[in-house]
């Protein structure tokens, strides 16, 4: 009987117990759906599309101020470089001075720039600075109002052709004179010319002489005695000829000789080289003309320098000591 009673509340329970789970679980959503629903009011979802819209809008503006101010960049850029190069030598190497020998005298000879800016004197070497009047040429510049903001050392050929010193002891002796220009003038910039080339050897003014030199002779020689002149003639031609003919195997010997010397002495490809290498050492910009080597560069003597090379020359100056520009 008791087991019966028991069993008849079992069943009358079961339902109870499922309604109240039910009932938690719906209270259990109720407040996780209340909880969700606070969070979200409290903190509001933004609206992102007008800000990107924003965003796309500055950087479309941001892009385009870029763009108008590298445009106006180019052609400021183009306008400077426009106004330089309708401007001669003379302008566009105001504050520089070109310090050297006859290869610097041959910018001021052929008006390519102006007598300040150019301080030379023929047959100044770095060989015997002091002796040779270059260290009078550095003191005139140091002593100057202002100091020049680029100086271009154009020395060598005397070195080269006079002191017949070697491409070391060559280097040595500039080595010095470098050092000595960078104590005396600090705040200056210093560029070193390459030696210019010799395409020969020889010269046509010792020709030219000659010639003179005989038809003084010649007329020298006029006489109104016919007798004696036809007479004086034929030894005169027999005399002038053995005299001319000893004095041209001389000539040719002692020319021969000369030119082997010279040949050596007027080499200047391993001087331009220590200079190369100078100029790397002594951190000092290195003005390579050696490419400079068409006969339209030369006089006759093949030595002498035309106008020709010092447009061409100042136009590796200025290339190499204002490399913002275009120079051609």
């Amino acid at each position: 009987m008791f087991e019966k009673n028991k069993e008849k509340m079992k069943e009358k329970m079961e339902p109870d117990k499922v309604l109240r789970f039910a009932i938690v679980a719906v209270i259990l959503l109720f407040l996780i759906g209340a909880l969700i629903i606070g969070t979200r009011m409290m903190n509001p979802r933004v609206d992102a599309t007008e800000g990107v819209k924003k965003l796309t809008e500055l950087e479309d503006a941001n892009v385009q101020k870029i763009d108008a101010q590298i445009q106006e960049l180019e052609q400021t850029e183009a306008d400077e470089a426009a106004a330089w190069k309708a401007k001669s030598a003379k302008e566009k190497m105001d504050g520089c001075i070109v310090l050297g020998d006859s290869t610097a005298l041959g910018f001021r000879q052929n008006d390519i720039l102006s007598k300040s800016q150019v301080k030379s004197k023929d047959g100044a070497t770095v060989s015997d600075a002091e002796g040779s009047g270059l260290n009078e040429l550095l003191t005139a510049v140091t002593e100057a109002e202002t100091a020049p903001q680029k100086l271009i050392l154009c020395i060598g050929r005397g070195d080269v052709a006079v002191s017949g010193e070697t491409a070391d002891a060559f280097a040595a002796n500039y080595k010095s004179f470098v050092e000595q220009v960078k104590a005396a003038l600090p705040d200056t910039k210093i560029y070193v010319c390459s030696i210019p080339a010799y395409l020969s050897l020889t010269s046509t003014s010792d020709a030219t002489g000659s010639a003179d030199s005989d038809t003084d002779s010649d007329a020298k020689d006029t006489t109104d005695n016919s007798d004696s002149k036809s007479s004086t003639d034929s030894k005169s031609s027999t005399d002038s000829k053995s005299s001319t003919d000893s004095k041209s195997n001389s000539d040719t010997s002692s020319d021969e000789s000369s030119l082997s010397k010279m040949s050596t002495a007027l080499d200047v490809t391993s001087y331009n080289e220590a200079l190369k290498a100078l100029c790397k050492e002594e951190k000092v910009k290195y003005v390579d003309t050696t490419d400079l080597t068409d006969a339209s560069y030369y006089g006759e003597d093949g030595s002498t320098m035309t106008k020709a090379y010092y447009e061409a020359c100042i136009n590796k100056i200025l290339e190499a000591a204002f490399r913002n520009y275009v120079i051609q």
